[in-house]
């Protein structure tokens, strides 16, 4: 009976010891598992100890800023590739890229370039659709300290870096000597026209160039209508000038958009665009190329539209490294960008 109490007494002892242990000591499986917790823990900080969780898909901080570029209309295709110009040249210096379009609109101009120095933006490159009106948004960006560069079109108002465009002036003195030279052998009238931008505008001054180059050189200017940039009034433009002009044998248009409708006017109105009326434009727009290259149009005078985006980009860079700008007009602050004549027989390297 003893010897019985006594196996009773050990194995109650075991049982009572492998409880114990059970419940003081994990399970080897428990301990595996708490040891990738725990990794897993340390992966969603980071080897550092970093949260790389949601918050880690935001920008990371690699980003200098935020280049903004606002536009004068983006459904032109010379702004469009300005706007490529300052994108990527943002993008190639660490910046990230946003673009505004004014729609050729001052209110729409105004609240948007007003929107964008609100948000503490790097730099803003700035293509006014009214220069008059710029002096507000120069006002905002100085308080702000943030530079403004202005692409393709100049202000009277100061406040910008550097402002990189044509020189417009010369470029109607293209224009003007393209004529002149190409027509001088004809036995036409002599008698040439001109459809312009918006007076406002600063890039009137083209047609004060091509006027006063056809001039010297003996031709008589019949007609200066304003198409205000737009095609529609362009192609009234035409109406008008071969309703009082029937034997105009130029006419220079302020933009290639203008040219193509100027020239649909020549063909409507039952004469032959290249043969009884000749047609110039400007900015060489790629839905130019055809039409000169079948005679209806000329030619053009080419800009440098990528060119003065990216430069815009490359001024700010340096002032930035405290390079001053290289002015071609220290009182206006400009920088003068490429120009040359596109016609038929260049045409399609350009393409």
């Amino acid at each position: 009976m003893k010897k019985i109490k006594k196996m009773l007494a050990v194995i109650l002892i075991t049982i009572l010891a492998i409880w114990l242990i059970g419940c003081g000591s994990p399970s080897k499986q428990e301990e595996q598992t708490g040891g990738a917790a725990a990794d897993t823990a340390k992966t969603d900080e980071g080897e550092d100890g970093e949260d790389t969780g949601k918050d880690a898909e935001k920008p990371s901080g690699d980003s200098k800023g935020v280049i903004a570029y606002s536009c004068y209309n983006m459904s032109w295709e010379y702004y469009v590739t300005l706007a490529k110009g300052v994108k990527e040249a943002a993008e190639a210096a660490g910046y990230e890229y946003v673009e505004h379009d004014q729609q050729s609109d001052q209110s729409i101009m105004i609240q948007g370039c007003t929107d964008l120095l609100n948000q503490n933006i790097a730099c803003l490159v700035l293509t006014p659709c009214k220069p008059e009106a710029a002096a507000n948004i120069y006002k905002i960006a100085e308080e702000k300290g943030i530079p403004v560069v202005l692409a393709d079109i100049s202000t009277e108002a100061q406040g910008y870096l550097a402002c990189l465009k044509s020189d417009n002036y010369d470029g109607g003195v293209l224009a003007g000597k393209y004529a002149a030279e190409k027509l001088a052998d004809t036995d036409g009238s002599k008698k040439a026209a001109m459809i312009t931008v918006d007076p406002s505008n600063t890039n009137i001054v083209r047609s004060d160039g091509f006027k006063d180059t056809v001039e010297a050189a003996g031709w008589q200017v019949v007609a200066e209508l304003s198409g205000q940039s737009e095609p529609d009034i362009a192609y009234s433009c035409m109406q008008d000038i071969i309703t009082a002009n029937p034997d105009v044998e130029v006419v220079f248009c302020s933009n290639d958009p203008m040219a193509i409708s100027a020239s649909q006017a020549v063909a409507d109105a039952g004469l032959v665009p290249g043969d009884d009326v000749h047609i110039i434009g400007y900015d060489a727009q790629t839905n130019v190329f055809e039409p000169i290259k079948n005679g209806t149009v000329l030619g053009t005078v080419a800009q440098d539209p990528y060119g003065m985006g990216s430069g815009s980009v490359e001024v700010f860079l340096k002032n930035l490294d405290g390079e001053a700008p290289e002015y071609d007009d220290e009182a206006t602050k400009i920088i003068y960008t490429d120009q040359w004549i596109i016609d038929k027989d260049n045409a399609a390297e350009y393409e």
